[in-house]
């Protein structure tokens, strides 16, 4: 009973998520029920995996919890992997990216998470494996980001990594002012950067910054090859046509006007659409701008109260772990969140359970280590009795 109590106390900061879709709800209660429904729907994702990861902290031990991440990586590895070489033989092995495409892969970030927790471990010295299965458990899970072929996921992946070596960056503004400068990719027109991609996976990945950014739209051609982009600059325009309620506040259940025809279906043309890539425009477009600022001081302050643990080279070493993957998993989210809306994905729920599960041990562990410390102080500091 203590444990879900503290569970339910720890969920808590994650509650103010909850607030600007409220003030949302309110302004949009005139918008279509079912839209209204299935915007509340997406913006409670992000609260019930991280509480899920909170809850699985009070039940799960610390290496049952890792070595289940890290076992699912290596399953979901080995089945892309067996999936691509049936479909397409093992011409898939040099050109995963043909095989994700013609099948149309939907998978999970497991294998760089997974993979993120395998080399952080490592560098804390936390022992899960012995030497020969940690080898191989590695490549495994290098195997299945590779076969995924995603660019998503090798964001995620090189997020991690820089974070293995970031601990040596004392000063902590750098963080957010990477972030600030990531998410000004889609608001800024970068047609210098634009890359006719040829169909390959480094095509696609040449390509992704004018593929993403807001540019010039001239011709049907322009939205077909930066149909996110052009999705955003029309949210982005919508929001700045309404009234200031609408600015503020945002409203559920609105409806994104595309001013043209787009197919976005083997057979099915869309004028308006309800959702983005865009998880940022998402955001203000339904909840405005108080929704940008409590989703960046919720996420944002975490990044720095973790990130001072994590950079301390004098701190417990399972301290310094669950800050390094909280930051991790939460800057992955702020990042891919406009690519692919990952705070309101179910693809990406294996990031929010581990962010729950790694942000409830965090403060676990730091309140233990400060009881320790108060009780070790009481002890020096009690007068001597004669």
């Amino acid at each position: 009973m203590d444990q879900q109590i503290t569970a339910i106390k720890m969920a808590r900061l994650f509650l103010f998520l909850m607030v600007p879709v409220l003030l949302g709800l309110l302004v949009g209660f005139e918008n279509d029920t079912y839209l209204i429904f299935k915007d509340f729907y997406y913006f409670t994702i992000p609260m019930l995996f991280i509480t899920a990861g909170i809850v699985m902290a009070c039940r799960l031990t610390i290496d049952q919890f890792l070595k289940t991440l890290i076992y699912a990586g290596v399953i979901t590895s080995i089945m892309v992997t067996g999936i691509s070489i049936s479909y397409m033989g093992f011409g898939a092995l040099t050109d995963p990216y043909s095989a994700h495409y013609a099948m149309g892969i939907v998978g999970t970030p497991g294998p760089p998470v997974a993979l993120a927790c395998l080399l952080l471990t490592r560098k804390f010295n936390i022992r899960l494996f012995s030497p020969l299965l940690f080898n191989a458990l590695t490549a495994i899970n290098v195997m299945g980001v590779y076969m995924f072929a995603s660019r998503t996921y090798l964001i995620i992946t090189f997020c991690f990594l820089l974070l293995l070596i970031a601990d040596r960056i004392k000063r902590l503004w750098i963080p957010p002012v990477i972030l600030l400068m990531v998410i000004a990719f889609t608001l800024i027109p970068f047609d210098a950067l634009k890359v006719n991609s040829d169909g390959t996976f480094m095509g696609k990945i040449m390509g992704s910054f004018s593929e993403v950014s807001i540019g010039q739209y001239t011709n049907e051609q322009d939205i077909n090859m930066q149909y996110r982009g052009y999705e955003s600059f029309m949210a982005l325009k919508g929001y700045t046509e309404g009234d200031t309620k609408n600015w503020i506040f945002g409203g559920l259940g609105k409806l994104i006007d595309l001013k043209t025809f787009v197919r976005l279906g083997e057979d099915t043309d869309f004028q308006f659409i309800p959702v983005l890539h865009n998880g940022w425009l998402y955001i203000l477009v339904k909840t405005g701008i108080i929704g940008i600022m409590v989703y960046a001081a919720v996420f944002l302050s975490l990044i720095v109260v973790n990130w001072r643990k994590y950079a301390d080279n004098t701190g417990p070493p399972i301290i310094r772990f669950f800050a390094a993957l909280t930051v991790g998993c939460i800057i992955c989210l702020l990042l891919t969140n406009y690519i692919v809306t990952a705070f309101f994905n179910v693809e990406m729920s294996v990031l929010m359970i581990t962010l729950g599960y790694s942000y409830l041990n965090f403060n676990s562990l730091l309140f233990k280590q400060k009881e320790r410390e108060e009780a070790l102080q009481m002890k020096f500091e009690q007068p001597l009795i004669i």
